[in-house]
C-alpha cells in the first residue's frame, strides 16, 4: 500500500514538473507575444495556451505517466477532449478576470499562472490519470509461442 501511494506521489510530482515546463512555455509565449509583438494580452492568450498544451501532452505521456506503451491514438483522443475543456476553462477564466482587471505584461503572466494552476489541480490532473493509464496487458511481457 505504501509503495502504491509513493508511486502516485511520484507521478503527481512528475506531472507537476511537466506542468511547470508547460506553464513556462505558455508564459514565455504570452510574454513574447505581448512584449515583442505588441499583441493584445487577451489575443495572446490563445497561442500561449496551444504551446502549453503541446508541452503537456509530450511531457505527461513520456515523463510523468510513463505511458509510452499505451495506445497513442487513445491517449491523444482522451488528452484532446480533456484539454479542450481545460483550454476553455483557462481561456474563460483568464478572459473573465482580464475583463475586470487592467493587465500589463507582468500582471497578465501572474494571472496566467493562477488560472493555470487552478485548472491543473481541479480538472486536468484528475483526467490525465485516466487518459495516461496503461492497461495491465500492455505492461505484461509478450508471451512466447511454443
Amino acid at each position: 500500500m505504501k509503495q502504491q501511494t509513493l508511486g502516485r506521489v511520484h507521478t503527481f510530482v512528475r506531472s507537476a514538473l511537466t506542468g511547470g515546463a508547460a506553464t513556462s512555455a505558455d508564459v514565455l509565449t504570452l510574454a513574447l507575444c505581448i512584449s515583442a509583438f505588441g499583441v493584445d494580452p487577451r489575443v495572446a492568450n490563445v497561442p500561449s495556451l496551444l504551446v502549453g498544451a503541446t508541452v503537456q501532452f509530450v511531457g505527461n505521456r513520456h515523463f510523468a505517466f510513463r505511458a509510452k506503451q499505451g495506445s497513442l491514438k487513445r491517449q491523444l483522443g482522451g488528452f484532446f477532449l480533456a484539454e479542450t475543456v481545460a483550454l476553455v476553462l483557462n481561456g474563460a477564466l483568464y478572459d473573465l478576470a482580464a475583463a475586470h482587471i487592467s493587465l500589463t505584461g507582468s500582471s497578465a503572466v501572474a494571472l496566467r499562472l493562477i488560472v493555470s494552476a487552478t485548472v491543473f489541480l481541479l480538472w486536468s490532473y484528475p483526467l490525465w490519470r485516466r487518459v495516461f493509464r496503461t492497461p495491465p496487458e500492455a505492461l505484461a511481457p509478450a508471451s512466447v509461442a511454443p
